[in-house]
């Protein structure tokens, strides 16, 4: 069976279309020299700084790219943040083409995205995909904190992490990283980038707050909500404490249950981790817990999370 002139030509069309958009995103994808393997993928943010995923950089130094002429330029590490597995290279002079971004909004199940790398290969390397989910607030599994996810079914060829999802008009969606979801690919929006690129370049790194405890959740019993007034059902009881750490340091206790953290109801880790952002950091912070069957506020200051 041969296919119809009219379905040859639709396939055509597409075909082009697609290959278009992976050369128009492939004017602002960079090959990143920082490890020992083959090269990864960089998003030229701005046409003196490049993007790309920190678990790509297995050094600080000595680190180049190669951009889509073929010319290879010195690139120096602004920064790093390994929650969101996003470092910013400085590359002064280079010119580069800053990627064209999508105008943004929100992206449906289903819609073709494309994956685009340069890997230190002369032309751009590309997959085809659909966005698998879209999402807002996300904990990685490095316990970084993503305001916005992507994530896509694209194969996530050698070389691909730092590199291009795009849309089927070339336009950036976000940069793709393998390491933040244990190998499944995901992409950081571009309005998330943003975020985490100007923190680094106010102080080279993104600070997360930390308090230093294991935790687990627990059931609230009837008989305590009602005693104590409380809507919620659950709270964080508080298996351990780090020596040293902000929480033992300013009185927290093994066996309290948070409830509330700057007001914010904390019934499993995932809502610590969402409460614990960088505002948080050296601030006094008001932490509500349960002590002997009895309500307390006790203040904690959090400090910048150990790498």
């Amino acid at each position: 069976m041969t296919l119809s002139e009219s379905s040859s030509g639709v396939l055509a069309s597409l075909s082009n279309d697609l290959a278009a958009a992976v050369a128009q995103a492939g004017q602002s994808v960079v090959a990143v020299h920082g490890r020992r393997r083959f090269p990864a993928s960089g998003l030229a943010w701005r046409e003196d700084l490049v993007v790309t995923a920190s678990h790509v950089l297995e050094r600080d130094t000595d680190l180049t790219v190669t951009t889509p002429d073929g010319t290879e330029r010195a690139a120096r590490l602004v920064g790093r943040d390994n929650g969101s597995d996003l470092a910013v290279l400085s590359t002064p002079d280079a010119g580069l083409v800053a990627a064209v971004r999508s105008a943004g909004g929100p992206l449906n199940a289903g819609e073709l995205a494309l994956a685009v790398g340069r890997p230190g290969t002369p032309q751009p390397i590309a997959s085809l995909g659909a966005v698998s989910s879209s999402g807002g607030a996300w904990r990685t599994a490095q316990g970084g904190l993503l305001d916005a996810y992507i994530r896509a079914d694209v194969a996530m060829l050698p070389g691909l992490s730092g590199g291009a999802l795009v849309d089927v008009n070339g336009r950036l969606l976000g940069m793709l990283s393998a390491h933040l979801a244990g190998g499944d690919p995901v992409a950081i929006p571009t309005a998330t980038i943003d975020g985490v690129v100007e923190r680094i370049l106010g102080g080279g790194s993104v600070r997360r707050a930390y308090l230093g405890v294991s935790s687990q959740p627990v059931e609230l019993q009837q008989f305590l909500r009602d005693r104590l007034a409380l809507e919620q059902s659950s709270g964080l009881m508080l298996l351990g404490l780090e020596p040293g750490a902000p929480a033992e340091r300013d009185g927290l206790l093994p066996g309290d249950i948070l409830l509330a953290i700057a007001g914010r109801t904390i019934e499993d880790g995932e809502a610590l981790q969402m409460a614990l952002g960088p505002a948080a950091v050296g601030t006094p912070t008001p932490i509500r817990i349960i002590r002997g069957g009895e309500l307390r506020e006790i203040s904690v200051v959090p400090t910048p999370r150990p790498d």
